[in-house]
């Protein structure tokens, strides 16, 4: 492979990849709402908690705050990820909440690069009444039990029991949240975990700290309380239980991969699963529609009154790139036109055959010269650089795209299979949920693309030409003969002589062939092989300044450089026009406020 093919190849299996890893470049750690001192001032935090043999906590918390004029309702937020355990996601699954007694309405959203979980309580189109509201949050969490030395080596402010045995578990949590925006004046915790307490210890603010109020445990239930805390005050409890630590779940990345693995192994076990079978049901189906290559014996000489076009689209169901400049040449070759260089920009194509001479050509060229009005003896066509050149040289190509094509249907060769179109309808719903996948759109994490993205590279050949047509009986005859014909043109001399000796003249009419199938160069470097002498330039190849016997440059390869770039730059002109026609509709007015579109604004909650 190619250096060229191999970084092509490549390009899409780094989109891919962007496309999965891209929130690693985008961590966002903090969350869960600016730091700055609110003026709701909770009065009362009271916080019961309750811990299960299997490790999981249950909580209700009950905030009874006063709240200022303007205010839609408070946010609540969680940090999944524990400081104590990496590795451990515990994340918060919120089961009511409730205003004034009564259900309220709540949004669960996530910040911080999905490591913080947030509840958004309140209505936007509706301002709570001045006053005081009480609000209640029921959660739970799964797997709160660390093992008994997490944290043993923390002072705190304040300690009541005696050490737990080794094989204890603790439960070591901010029973108040660090990062409470707000004054909170009184907060009473109960804490009730499932065997009995052994030492409880307890601190007001970070590190040390200071010591909570009225800490007491009765078997294996703590409660203490905290007075007069500014904004962003932790309280910290750890308790220690006789009770071996409860099995969690772990898993083995950091929470900055979490957007892109997921936070489950078996769910990383499945994406793997879904990609193979991913690949693997799109080459499968994608050989479904190919067709069974018939064989290719060596042919040395095209199949009996195709021009080069049709050699090419029989043998590859596609129109060839260059068709247009081969069946010019082929017109040129049977003396059915004249190419005259005129300068480095023009090429002058000339009719020099009677109309009854053109009975024995094959549509596709007739068409071409149709196209071009070269069809007639004496009709001249300017092949240069301006629009309406460009105009009937475009026509040109698009006609011979349709004769070839009706062609190949009408005289019996390739019937239509739209079942197997089908496969480009999935390819491109693969695509566009791929993309939903990179962005998470639907999906939890990104690795859910690999499946999609799978199926759509192993299924993009699909697009390609040849898909939605089958070859008939006949048609795979002429297959067989076209692609053998393509040997001869095409492979290295040692697998497919070719006796230039003996039918020197054949090269120059095998040209046109050779152009259509991308191996002009080929062929003449064959040429020189056998003979040892560079190929000859056809007499029909009028250029202005290359002599008649051969090509330039020492490596044998034909040169047709002049006459493709006449037709190129034509069909160019002739595109720019109708790009810039296209464009040129627009107002060059100003104004209109603020330029439109949605804009954007924010402010407090």
């Amino acid at each position: 492979m190619s250096v060229g093919r191999l970084v092509k190849a490549l390009i899409p299996l780094l989109l891919i990849a962007a496309g999965v890893l891209w929130p690693l470049a985008f961590r966002g750690d903090s969350g869960g709402g600016a730091a700055v001192d609110d003026p709701v001032v909770i009065t009362d935090y009271d916080v019961d908690i309750v811990v299960d043999d299997a490790g999981d906590m249950t909580a209700v918390e009950t905030i009874t705050g006063e709240f200022p004029s303007f205010r839609h309702g408070i946010f609540r937020y969680w940090d999944v990820v524990n400081p104590n355990s990496p590795r451990i996601r515990q994340r918060p699954v919120v089961t009511s909440v409730l205003l004034d007694g009564r259900p309220a309405p709540y949004q669960m959203l996530w910040e911080g690069g999905d490591r913080f979980r947030v509840a958004k309580i309140g209505d936007p189109e509706v301002y709570l009444d001045y006053g005081t509201h009480v609000y209640e949050i029921r959660y739970r969490i799964d797997g709160v039990l660390d093992p008994g030395t997490v944290g043993a080596d923390r002072q705190f402010a304040e300690s009541f029991g005696e050490p737990p045995a080794e094989n204890s578990s603790v439960f070591y949590w901010n029973v108040i949240a660090p990062s409470w925006n707000n004054q909170i004046r009184r907060a009473d915790i109960s804490v009730t975990l499932p065997a009995a307490v052994d030492l409880a210890q307890c601190s007001v603010g970070r590190g040390v700290g200071t010591p909570c109020t009225d800490l007491s445990v009765r078997d294996n239930r703590v409660t203490f309380s905290a007075r007069d805390l500014p904004p962003r005050t932790p309280v910290t409890v750890r308790a220690g239980v006789d009770l071996p630590p409860p099995p969690r779940a772990e898993l083995p990345w950091p929470h900055h991969w979490d957007r892109i693995l997921g936070r489950s192994l078996p769910g990383v076990a499945w994406t793997a699963a879904l990609t193979v079978l991913g690949a693997l049901a799109a080459l499968l189906w994608f050989r479904s529609v190919l067709e069974k290559s018939p064989g290719f014996p060596l042919q040395y000489a095209p199949p009996p009154g195709l021009g080069p076009v049709q050699t090419e689209y029989i043998r590859t169901e596609s129109v060839p790139n260059a068709g247009l400049t081969a069946t010019l040449f082929y017109l040129a070759d049977r003396e059915l036109v004249s190419l005259r260089q005129v300068n480095a920009d023009q090429w002058n194509i000339r009719g020099i055959a009677e109309p009854k001479q053109w009975r024995d050509v094959d549509p596709v060229s007739r068409a071409v010269a149709a196209a071009l009005k070269v069809d007639k003896r004496g009709t001249e066509f300017q092949a240069k650089k301006a629009v309406s050149a460009g105009k009937k040289l475009s026509k040109a190509k698009t006609d011979m795209a349709t004769a070839v094509k009706k062609w190949a249907v009408d005289s019996g060769y390739l019937v239509a299979r739209k079942k197997e179109l089908w496969l480009r309808v999935a390819n491109a719903v693969a695509f566009v949920l791929m993309v939903c996948a990179f962005f998470r759109w639907g999906f939890s994490a990104t690795m859910w693309a690999l499946p999609f993205a799978a199926f759509f590279l192993c299924s993009a050949a699909s697009w390609r030409d040849g898909v939605g047509t089958r070859r008939t009986a006949a048609g795979r005859e002429l297959w067989s003969r076209a692609g053998g014909f393509h040997r001869v043109l095409a492979t290295d001399s040692a697998e497919s002589r070719f006796d230039f000796s003996a039918r020197k003249d054949l090269y120059i009419a095998y040209v046109p062939y050779a152009v259509a199938a991308g191996a002009a160069a080929l062929w003449a470097k064959k040429y020189q092989a056998e003979t040892g002498a560079v190929a000859p330039q056809p007499d029909w190849y009028g250029t202005s300044s290359t002599p008649h016997t051969g090509w330039g440059g020492g490596t044998g390869g034909p040169d047709f450089d002049s006459f493709e770039s006449a037709l190129s730059s034509s069909i160019g002109a002739y595109t720019a026009s109708q790009a810039s026609s296209s464009s040129s509709g627009g107002s060059s007015s100003s104004g209109g406020g603020g330029g439109g579109g949605g804009g954007g604004g924010g402010g407090s909650w």
